[in-house]
């Protein structure tokens, strides 16, 4: 029996598609992203006439494509606000910092994610005998960061107290075990 070199030929053109078809399909835009570890380390940074008061790290382990990750912190301060009889009256006041992380993504060489901060303190106040000061700072940020590489993004002086507030983050990937 001679088989024409053209008959298989043929049947291989015709056969081609059928293969194809077997093949797993090409991911689509509906299936998720593939998940990436990062170690997302933000400092808080504030000064106050040029004078470091305080610098504050926090480290977040945060996967692309997932849920928020989130730090809060803080302690309960006792305030007195009135007298009945011999006995005082107090409030509790919250302070300390609260961090989100949202919509963490990777960008080739850079990182983009959300960035929810606020914070609270009880300051000394220095005048009068008076209760202290709560100060509160709320940042809603969205940077695009490069990846290894320490940024500054926020910062801002008070006009009036010289008091200037940084934000710095550094994004490094964690390798896989």
């Amino acid at each position: 029996m001679n088989i024409q070199p053209h008959f298989i030929f043929a049947a291989m053109l015709l056969a081609t598609p059928l293969l194809q078809a077997q093949q797993s399909p090409p991911p689509s835009a509906n299936e998720p992203a593939a998940q990436e570890a990062f170690l997302v380390t933000l400092t808080l940074k504030n000064t106050d006439h040029e004078k470091k008061t305080t610098d504050q790290s926090y480290n977040l382990a945060v996967m692309t494509h997932a849920d928020p990750s989130n730090v809060r912190t803080g302690d309960r301060i006792p305030l007195v606000v009135g007298m009945d009889g011999t006995k005082n009256n107090v409030q509790y006041i919250d302070v300390g910092t609260n961090i989100d992380l949202l919509n963490a993504k990777r960008l080739g060489a850079l990182f983009a994610v959300d960035i929810r901060v606020e914070v609270s303190s009880a300051v000394p106040e220095t005048l009068s005998k008076l209760d202290p000061i709560i100060r509160q700072a709320r940042y809603s940020i969205n940077p695009i960061i490069p990846i290894g590489k320490q940024v500054t993004v926020y910062s801002s002086t008070d006009a009036v107290t010289g008091r200037k507030v940084e934000i710095q983050i550094l994004v490094e990937p964690i390798p896989a075990a």
